[in-house]
């Protein structure tokens, strides 16, 4: 069956403006539902900060939206082709840094309750030196992610529907910006969990279809095994031993690659600190663990129903859209995998998924960057130093206009990529090494009282220096050329970014010992300031009880079991074992390892589904009561009003006879 257009164009112009305006009406409708009973309002600090006092299950499903990006859902599904088991290091590689931000979460709690950005933070502490440095890696970072978002769903709408790449770059966005504009973050909060929880259904229908269904192609876990087996035969791969073991250098080598320049697109990414921000203090370390758990099995269950399906179905079922070949260097790299894998498994439906699932992970990340760039522009930018005394209504309008002109931007940006011919996993791996160095600002900043501003100013500068020569310089060692192709090689990229965040590190470290500080921590909550529009409310949520402070401190400890656990276990011990005994999966491990992520992926649904709507299920009840109070008054009036028009009519009949 000859590769090509999986759906029509008319799905995905349906999808990125008949669903993306949907989105927006139902966000704009509980909007008002929220202002209406619940007294909510938009000023410029609900905007950001959604008052601060949101609960662990919704930080748990924003920090899983925020994290599965187009690449959570492609990358893995094309680690999971190409490696077999690429997928699981692709999980770890994400839960690592996700798990290890929570040390910065706690921090930013503890010491800053009333920070409305996380660079807000560095300000205070360092001045405009400090202050300025961050800003520019902050900026790129959300620019640079915001691309990734936009360029991946564009380029794989574009493969997969025909739609035109363009239009995709600038359709997408639309919904999302109308959405974001009427709700600011906690818009960004319901929806991502709608999106979330749709995302999840999918992956749960796809995963019981390929492992537990009698009627499927495949059906169950050792019938995969089965095939694995068979289709070494058919399709040998070039680089492991055979496709149920984890000999292969290459996926180690990528993966390790991926995370050290991810540390950059969490830690140096605004949204994630918003979401610190936006957490009651007893929320934040429940809230991002219990988001690392759940994002973890994504990539895990898609990459092993979808990838795995791929490889075995292309070589032994003829209504596989590449029978009887395997699939093309660019259709694995533009995500076809997943596309292929669900319509082969489930008809068009399934395609129709797989765009829908698409949709859903480009809107809902975006939707969180817009009001962290916003938050950054009004707050970091046009507050600190081009109108200091703006009140909480002018800083609210210019987070408007920046969330208008930043998305415009932004598809700009990622129309300029696509021409140029820059890929998802190019803008991946390149990234890491200019932008890693905001890690080591951050961590000094909130953990170390000796950083110096003087070492931002000169040593994070230099770390990213450092990190492209070395990316260059080995470019040019194992490729023997300097070019777009070079640069792309696994170690150059490992390489630079291992220089770009540890030099980083050891540079701020010399230079703030050279010429140290003595920040006091305490001194930094009081200097934070509120805008003029906050109620009284958000006032007691940046005040910490001393119950608040102790459950942040316990969770220091909490943070450091898990990081152990999931960096030295689950990411380092547990896969180099596989790899250095070159174990092969036999049929019943392999079972056991499906039905382990089965299980662990039935939870986390069930949680992300569940427990969001149990916290939140008292003010639910009372919006529920006031609307049925306001209807039956409503009806009441009605029939008043209907009583006194017929006694008025009677009246006037009486008069005349």
């Amino acid at each position: 069956m000859a590769s090509g257009t999986i759906l029509s164009a008319s799905i995905g112009y349906g999808f990125s403006v008949g669903l993306g305006i949907l989105f927006a009406i139902v966000m704009i409708i509980i909007s008002f539902i929220l202002k209406r009973y619940c007294g909510e309002k938009q000023t410029s600090e609900s905007f950001s900060t959604a008052n601060r006092n949101v609960k662990s299950g919704m930080i748990a499903v924003c920090v899983i939206s925020s994290w599965c990006w187009p690449a959570t859902l492609l990358t893995s599904t094309a680690w999971a082709y190409s490696y077999s088991f690429g997928n699981f290091l692709y999980c770890m590689a994400g839960g690592v840094q996700i798990i290890l931000f929570c040390f910065l979460c706690i921090q930013i709690k503890l010491h800053s309750p009333g920070a409305h950005t996380v660079s807000e933070i560095v300000k205070i502490r360092f001045g405009k030196k400090g202050h300025s440095v961050l800003l520019f890696y902050i900026i790129a970072t959300n620019i640079m992610v915001l691309s990734t978002l936009l360029l991946g769903g564009a380029q794989a709408f574009a493969s997969a529907t025909g739609m035109h790449v363009v239009a995709a770059s600038f359709l997408l966005p639309l919904g999302v910006v109308i959405y974001t504009l009427g709700g600011g973050l906690k818009a960004v909060f319901i929806c991502d969990w709608i999106h979330t929880v749709v995302i999840y259904i999918i992956i749960c229908v796809l995963c019981f279809k390929v492992f537990a269904s009698n009627d499927s192609l495949i059906g169950s876990p050792g019938r995969m095994w089965e095939l694995l087996k068979e289709i070494e035969t058919i399709h040998p791969t070039a680089l492991a031993k055979n496709y149920l073991t984890w000999k292969n250098p290459q996926m180690f080598l990528i993966s390790w690659s991926v995370c050290i320049g991810g540390f950059a697109s969490v830690f140096g990414d605004p949204s994630y600190g918003q979401k610190a921000i936006a957490a009651s203090p007893k929320s934040v370390v429940t809230g991002y663990i219990m988001g690392g758990i759940c994002w973890f099995i994504i990539p895990w269950a898609l990459g092993s129903a979808a990838g795995l399906s791929s490889r075995v179905l292309a070589g032994t079922y003829k209504g596989f859209r590449t029978y009887p070949n395997a699939l093309s260097e660019a259709e694995v790299s533009s995500g076809m995998a997943l596309f292929y894998s669900m319509e082969a498994l489930l008809g068009n439906s399934g395609a129709t998924a797989a765009a829908l699932m698409l949709f859903m992970s480009v809107t809902s990340a975006f939707s969180a960057e817009l009001v962290a760039f916003s938050s950054v522009f009004s707050f970091d930018i046009y507050k600190s130093y081009l109108h200091k005394s703006a009140s909480g209504a002018q800083v609210f309008r210019m987070n408007h206009i920046s969330i208008i002109v930043f998305s415009l931007f932004i598809s700009a940006v990622a129309v300029i990529f696509n021409y140029i011919g820059v890929t998802l996993g190019w803008l991946m791996s390149f990234y890491g090494i200019i932008l890693t160095p905001e890690v080591f600002i951050l961590i000094f900043s909130l953990f170390w009282k000796k950083t110096s501003s003087e070492s931002i100013f000169i040593g994070a500068p230099l770390g990213t220096l450092s990190g492209i020569a070395c990316w260059i310089g080995s470019a040019y060692h194992y490729g023997g050329s300097v070019d777009k192709d070079t640069l792309f090689l696994v170690i150059p990229n490992l390489i630079g970014n291992f220089v770009a965040l540890f030099s980083t590190m050891f540079y701020m470290i010399i230079i703030s010992y050279l010429k140290p500080a003595d920040f006091d921590f305490t001194s930094l909550a009081p200097k934070f300031e509120i805008g003029d529009d906050a109620d009284s409310h958000l006032k007691e949520n940046i005040t910490l009880q001393d119950d608040d402070r102790r459950q942040l401190k316990r969770g220091l400890w909490v943070s450091a079991i898990f990081s152990v656990l999931i960096v030295f276990g689950g990411y380092i011990i547990v896969p180099l074992c596989f790899y250095g005994t070159e174990y092969e999966f036999s049929k019943a491990y392999f079972t056991q390892w499906i039905v382990i992520m089965m299980i662990w992926l039935i939870l986390a649904t069930i949680y992300v589904i569940v427990y969001p709507i149990y916290q939140g299920r008292k003010s639910l009840a009372r919006i529920c009561r006031m609307m049925l109070a306001e209807f039956s008054q409503k009806e009441q009036r009605q029939e008043i009003e209907l009583v006194q028009e017929i006694e008025e009519d009677n009246s006037g009949k009486e008069k005349v006879v």
